[in-house]
């Protein structure tokens, strides 16, 4: 991907940055940049140069109301997705898409179904509060993996129904969705394992990505943390970032002062910032076809 291509990529996540700040400031919910795209706002003042994504977390009552309502804010080419919204969403996370654009992962590109919107997209994460007792971690953990093999073994079953070879990871976890079908659909499955991921209701002195990486240490940051955000320079506008940005870096990274692009990589396998998703499938149809 050259460096024009890459700027018209981020031209898109720019504007659906805005999409997704106007939702948030109508319902009064707070978001935060996190990973690398706080990285970006705190040395670059916008994307680091060869990252393609933009990444914010809600705290998870503010991330439950934002799918209630999101999806009817978002009129063509914006698409809310979740599990919610497709069949096949995701549920540790959400994502606001350009549907005319093309942008999707390797995940996606090998599992999803063919009308799953495929256009580039802002990933959105829940923030969780973590039991305080390592005891209590394990219960969660268990609880969240168990629904977790659950929805891998439904993404095996979707791929053989058509007529796909499902990798041997997510065939193995085919019995646990097997286990639940009968009484469970797929999103009851998903909103079990948020509600695992939610098992802590009242705050606790931690929160973490839970649904991303269950109990990471380097994804686990004192709950005061998110009590306050600053707006920061990001390219062309401002993006909230924890007050204290530089500790829930710390806690993140080893070193994420000095620039560096060792091991890098695209999370977007494909983006086309001018092609509308359905043409892009269309065309490559169209070619393997022919």
């Amino acid at each position: 991907m050259d460096s024009e291509e890459l700027k018209k990529i981020w031209e898109v996540e720019l504007d659906l940055l805005e999409k997704i700040k106007q939702i948030c400031n109508k319902y009064k919910l707070t978001y935060f940049a996190n990973f690398g795209t706080l990285i970006g706002a705190a040395r670059h003042k916008g994307f680091i140069p060869w990252d393609d994504d933009i990444d914010i977390f809600l705290k998870w009552p503010d991330y439950k109301k934002l799918m209630e309502v999101a999806p009817n804010e978002c009129e063509y080419p914006y698409f809310f997705q979740s599990f919610l919204t497709e069949s096949d969403g995701e549920a540790s996370s959400c994502r606001l898409r350009r549907s005319d654009t093309t942008g999707f992962t390797k995940w996606e590109l090998e599992n999803s179904e063919a009308e799953h919107n495929k256009g580039i997209f802002i990933d959105i994460f829940p923030l969780f509060y973590i039991p305080e007792s390592e005891k209590e971690r394990e219960i969660q953990k268990e609880s969240i993996m168990f629904f977790w093999k659950c929805i891998r073994g439904h993404n095996a079953i979707s791929k053989i129904r058509r007529n796909e070879e499902p990798c041997e990871e997510y065939k193995q976890y085919i019995p646990y969705y097997m286990s639940v079908c009968q009484t469970m659909s797929i999103v009851d499955i998903k909103w079990a394992y948020l509600g695992a991921c939610a098992m802590v209701e009242s705050p606790t002195s931690k929160m973490g990505a839970t649904s991303y990486r269950v109990h990471k240490a380097s994804q686990m940051w004192d709950s005061s943390l998110f009590d306050s955000f600053v707006e920061m320079p990001f390219e062309n506008t401002t993006i909230n970032c924890p007050a204290d940005y530089d500790t829930v870096l710390n806690t993140t990274y080893t070193n994420w002062r000095v620039p560096s692009s060792d091991g890098a990589c695209h999370e977007m396998v494909v983006a086309d910032a001018n092609t509308p998703w359905r043409e892009y499938i269309k065309n490559i149809g169209s070619a393997q076809n022919s």
